[in-house]
């Protein structure tokens, strides 16, 4: 049974994604806290929403240009009332048809005043499986 916190994450989490898919930096970096960090899949580190905000900028309109993300529902571990680990599997389609890039992301949750806010993310991308034999 899904407890109304697992689903206000849930829902941040698809709004998020939303962003995310609509090349919208500013928008996806207001879902972490003020204080917030992400460290990226290539190894960058940004702290609070000005540097995420930049990053997310870059990531969606120079290296990764029209590129969605899909994300699984996954799980969520309730730490408090107020503190909640949620992750998932990531898969990154780009543009030009190429495989996909999979992955996966754990984020850590804070509720700030009633939503549900990432409080640090670490996005991973696996390597691309060898090549098959002809």
């Amino acid at each position: 049974m899904t407890t109304r916190n697992e689903e206000a994450i849930y829902s941040e989490n698809d709004l998020f994604l939303a962003a995310w898919n609509r090349g919208d930096a500013k928008a996806a970096a207001s879902f972490f806290t003020e204080d917030g960090v992400r460290v990226g899949a290539m190894g960058d580190i940004e702290h609070g929403r000005q540097e995420i905000e930049t990053a997310y900028d870059n990531l969606m309109h120079k290296a990764m240009p029209g590129a969605k993300a899909k994300i699984e529902k996954g799980t969520i571990r309730m730490l408090s009332d107020e503190l909640a680990v949620w992750q998932g599997g990531l898969d990154i389609e780009k543009p030009d048809r190429s495989p996909s890039m999979k992955g996966y992301v754990i984020q850590v949750m804070k509720k700030v005043r009633g939503r549900w806010l990432i409080l640090e993310a670490h996005p991973k991308l696996f390597p691309p499986p060898p090549p098959t034999k002809q």
